[in-house]
């Protein structure tokens, strides 16, 4: 009997789930929508606008899941509180814990393919995405991949190997690690290589950190190393920020990647290290939410109704976002240890669920 009524728990949070889910992301895409359009131009369009949305949806999706299964399992298994099924249940003998874990159990169940979306889906839709905005927008080719960022700049070819994403004075900034430009002159064929450590745009020039350079001319090869050189560039520096994905975007191994090259070169990782860690805790933050909406089902249950529902989970959802978020803000500017700051939120919600769950009568 109680695997049955888990059974029928865990269908009805999968439902509301779902329902709220694909409601709320299309709700999203509109108001995304909507800020393209206020960004369009003569080359960027109405119909790129709705492109962009249209393959950032599934980054879309994978946001705003945690909330939406809260919402859902409120509604869902408000739906049985009204009926008084909540309480037939209790009556036969199933502890409140036990339904909680069955919604929780549900929710998890659709965050499996959720999970596969924003690791293997998302991550290549969203820098694609970007990189045509960025061609329609500045009318230059720019073609992400693993090898980094490609484009053409006039007469060059310019490899930016890692765009990255740091902290400083409270805000996040880009700069450009492992630069590679390939200079042709007409039609003559290459006639310089230049390998840069860094690239940084200051007032209005780029500058070139650590730079080995190669000359070709058809009687020689001369190289030749350099603290820095100026970049004669006519890339604009913001559309070229806005092509970068950002780290909460990224894939758990492109993620691991970076943190890699970070650490071993000595630069600043807390950015990635905090969105790694966001990635991990995922499906923990679901079942901090799900479970955290419980007891208000069970307080009130013969009371509720669906505007009350909807009011406890947006409130509810939103103060764990803030907060969780703030920790997360936290870590990057103390340096506290960022994965115990990601998962914190979710321990002390999850706590709080059971200890008045078990202590309800």
């Amino acid at each position: 009997m109680i695997r049955t009524v888990d059974r029928y728990i865990a269908r009805t949070a999968v439902l509301g789930t779902l329902l709220v889910w694909v409601s709320l992301t299309l709700l999203m895409a509109m108001f995304s929508l909507l800020t393209e359009f206020q960004k369009t131009a003569a080359n960027y369009g109405t119909g790129d606008a709705f492109w962009f949305v249209v393959q950032t949806g599934p980054r879309l999706a994978y946001q705003i899941f945690p909330v939406s299964a809260l919402l859902g399992s409120l509604l869902g298994i408000g739906s049985l509180a009204s009926a008084n099924e909540l309480v037939a249940f209790r009556t036969a003998g199933v502890s409140r814990l036990r339904l909680a874990s069955a919604a929780m159990a549900g929710a998890l169940l659709i965050s499996i393919p959720v999970m596969a979306i924003g690791e293997w889906i998302a991550p290549g839709a969203e820098q694609h995405a970007r990189a045509v905005r960025w061609n329609e927008m500045s009318g230059q080719v720019l073609i992400g991949g693993p090898s980094g960022m490609w484009m053409r700049d006039g007469n060059d070819i310019v490899n930016i190997r890692r765009p990255l994403i740091s902290v400083g004075r409270g805000e996040q900034s880009i700069s450009f690690q492992d630069v590679e430009i390939y200079s042709f002159d007409g039609f003559s064929g290459l006639n310089k290589i230049t390998r840069a450590k860094s690239a940084f745009f200051d007032s209005d020039h780029w500058t070139l950190q650590d730079v080995f350079e190669i000359r070709v001319d058809t009687e020689s090869i001369v190289p030749a190393s350099l603290p820095q050189a100026p970049w004669i560039s006519d890339i604009k520096p913001d559309l070229l920020q806005s092509a970068v994905t950002r780290p909460p975007y990224l894939s758990l191994r492109v993620l691991w990647d970076q943190l890699e090259y970070l650490q071993r070169n000595g630069l600043d990782d807390r950015v990635y290290k905090s969105a790694f860690w966001a990635k991990i805790v995922y499906p923990f933050s679901i079942i901090a939410l799900v479970m955290a909406g419980m007891p208000f089902l069970f307080s009130t249950s013969r009371h509720q109704n669906l505007g009350l529902r909807m009011s406890v989970g947006m409130t509810l959802g939103g103060l764990f976002m803030l907060v969780n978020t703030t920790a997360q803000s936290l870590a990057e500017a103390y340096l506290l240890p960022v994965a115990l700051s990601t998962a914190f939120p979710s321990i002390i919600l999850v706590t709080i669920a059971v200890m008045v769950l078990k202590r309800s009568v």
